[in-house]
């Protein structure tokens, strides 16, 4: 189907065959087998290429598909691709172009929209896709090969069984980055004991020196024997145990003695609507427990929410994971879109200048401090700031062209009844859980003045947002809770122009159903939720302060006070917070030890960091999203599923360990730092 760009007759063709008919040979699913649960089958890549293997997997999958009904179609295919050099949707478009793979005639075309649509962005990183209505996810790792395979979290079941490489990675000019020992045995960590690897080259003798290191790692390969070298095997063993111990202050979800039973989620948001897409996916069962009447009832019920990257001058770790997790969500909200749900939403593009000196000597750092992907952000001067926001803009800023705005409760309820057509997901509307109790039957969720017991559960997620710390095992949580008084104008003059969401002294976004939102309010610890005037009025100024010198700010109108109230949870060093719920107590009591010990403090720190941090068997947290939910709540809840279901991650070692509900404390105790 690709004509002239793979040669059909070649070796390589006949191992592109070979690899599709490996992933379809298992697409029969067990009809003994739990109806709910999805079979997965995992993948590893070396090199995206021009994405003609990914294209013709999805096409193949999809004729599978048609052969049978849909619902019935129980294999999922998850992909991970190592890329060294950083591409984007722009540069696959123009080869795809060049090659007719865009042509509407031709057989491949709605696959390669379908990865167009993905807006794959040129940055380092783990980049997670969704395909043929979540089937296949592709998780697209741009970057040197082996500094991105190190920091990936050996899945607890889930492991790669097949590995493929594209001809030209085993050529001298791209080999040093594939076939080196050090990458194989990671990639070997990351898969199971019997994984087979398929590496194609025309070149003998090149093909039996990469066989040969292959064996060496315990691959099995077209020359080698079908018996599993046992030497390799304890070598893997014994990486993955080095990698655990590296990052053993940070645990992770241990598997269910029982796949069968539901999930509990606390929660009604985005958070837990997001969650419960991520499990029910996988094919695990969910009860949501709401306090409500209806879902995003909380912060996530803004009629608005921008949706753009939180970036830095030293694009690190916080300024990486907002990038993933942002093109995550979005992609989220188109597939829900184009799945027929009601998701309002407009990919507008987010203009964000500085307001006065000093934020606007910030906003200059960054846009000096890295030469963003223009997919990204790009700076922009007055004049084109202007045009793009369709109203006058006097200063220079930095533009997001794929960020936007999208409504976070149509979000959460859109990922709600998809997760219902998937699994058995219910939710137990005003259902206020106060309080939670270990018992041998599991966590039990109690209600109510008299703690009626509701339900009892062996694993329970907290994604509460606001009340993330009402329960006595996470009140010591280090997030702090503040409130946003968005306010809701109506569109008149020049502002009902606007045509993008601006970020300046708070945020202004374009008309939706003839309303505007620009807030919000930053008011710490609030006493009251209850519409304020004062807040009301200061929202009307935000844009008139960012830009004094245009007319249009004046078309601002709060006078009808209509305005929404929410607590939004904020962690001091802006990560959200997600995983296993920390037991504080008990962390403290080994300090004391520490305290009284008169060993080196050096033997402390070797001591924290390899020994699993004290936490709550079952009990996971999900929230601390601050005023970025919409941008990083579904790869976070993503993340989690993952761990839950014994998955790869998109998330790396490091970034889960920065998202750790324990992190604020262990930071200390791995540095030697006291903790009072």
């Amino acid at each position: 189907m690709l004509g002239d760009n793979v040669n059909q007759n070649s070796r390589y063709s006949q191992q592109v065959n070979h690899y599709i008919s490996t992933v379809l040979q298992t697409s029969d699913y067990d009809a003994k087998s739990n109806r709910n649960q999805r079979e997965l089958l995992t993948l590893g890549q070396f090199s995206f290429g021009h994405g003609h293997e990914i294209i013709l997997l999805l096409a193949a999958l999809q004729q599978v598909n048609l052969q049978n009904d849909l619902k019935q179609v129980h294999k999922r295919v998850h992909i991970s691709v190592f890329e060294p050099i950083a591409i984007n949707r722009k540069q696959l478009e123009h080869q795809w172009q060049q090659q007719g793979l865009l042509n509407t005639h031709h057989p491949l075309c709605p696959f390669a929209h379908a990865l167009l649509d993905c807006e794959i962005a040129a940055i380092e990183g783990c980049q997670r896709l969704s395909l043929l209505q979540s089937q296949v996810t592709i998780d697209l790792y741009q970057g040197l090969p082996l500094e991105q395979v190190k920091t990936i979290a050996t899945p607890n079941k889930q492991r790669i069984t097949h590995w493929f490489a594209l001809p030209h990675t085993s050529l001298e000019t791209h080999s040093d980055h594939y076939f080196n020992q050090q990458l194989l045995w990671q990639c070997g960590r990351i898969s199971t004991d019997n994984a087979r690897f398929f590496a194609s080259t025309s070149h003998d003798d090149v093909a039996l020196s990469i066989n040969e290191q292959l064996s060496h790692c315990g691959f099995l390969t077209a020359t080698s024997s079908q018996e599993n070298d046992d030497i390799a095997i304890a070598e893997r063993q014994a990486l993955r145990q080095q990698t655990h111990q590296q990052f053993a202050y940070n645990p992770m979800p241990p598997l269910p003695s029982s796949d069968g039973s539901p999930i509990a989620i606390i929660g009604g948001g985005i958070a837990s609507a997001s969650l419960a897409l991520s499990l029910a996916e996988r094919g695990k069962d969910v009860v949501i427990y709401c306090k409500d009447d209806t879902l995003g009832q909380g912060a996530s019920g803004n009629k608005q929410g921008a949706i753009y990257p939180l970036l830095t001058p030293e694009n690190g770790p916080l300024s990486q994971f907002f990038q993933q997790a942002f093109l995550y969500s979005r992609r989220r909200i188109q597939a829900l879109a184009d799945n027929g749900f009601n998701v309002s939403h407009d990919w507008c593009g987010v203009l964000h200048t500085g307001f006065d000196q000093r934020s606007q000597t910030r906003l200059d750092k960054i846009i000096d401090g890295q030469a963003w992907p223009t997919e990204i952000a790009f700076k922009v001067n007055p004049s084109q700031a202007t045009q793009l926001a369709k109203v006058d803009i006097d200063k220079s800023g930095f533009y997001y062209p794929l960020g936007g705005w999208a409504c976070p409760f149509e979000f959460a309820q859109a990922s709600i009844i998809k997760a219902q057509s998937l699994a058995k997901v219910r939710v137990i509307y005003n259902s206020d859980i106060s309080s939670l109790e270990s018992h041998p039957s599991g966590w039990q969720l109690l209600s109510g003045e008299n703690n009626t017991l509701i339900a009892s559960h062996d694993q329970v997620v907290i994604a509460s947002g606001a009340e993330l710390t009402r329960y006595k095992q996470t009140k010591q949580l280090q997030i702090t809770g503040f409130r946003g008084q968005v306010s809701h104008v109506p569109p008149q003059g020049e502002l009902a122009q606007l045509n993008t969401v601006i970020c300046a002294n708070g945020y202004l976004t374009p008309q939706h159903n003839q309303l505007h939102c620009v807030g919000a309010s930053y008011v710490k610890d609030p006493k009251h939720l209850d519409f304020c005037p004062l807040e009301q009025h200061e929202n009307s100024l935000k844009m008139q302060q960012s830009f004094p010198n245009s007319n249009w700010p004046n078309d601002i109108d709060v006078s009808n006070n209509d305005a929404r109230v929410g607590v939004r949870m904020v962690s001091r060093d802006h990560f959200p917070v997600m995983g296993c719920v920390p037991d504080v107590d008990a962390l403290f009591t080994r300090y004391a030890v520490q305290q009284q010990s008169k060993d080196k403090p050096s033997l402390w720190q070797r001591y924290w960091q390899t020994t699993p941090a004290p936490i709550y068997d079952g009990l996971y947290v999900l929230g601390g999203l601050g005023s970025r939910g919409l941008s990083s709540g579904p790869l976070v809840a993503e993340c989690l599923a993952a761990n839950l279901c014994g998955e790869l991650s998109p998330l790396s070692l490091e970034l889960q360990a920065l998202l750790s509900p324990n992190r604020m404390w262990l930071r200390k105790l791995l540095k030697g730092k006291a903790l009072m």
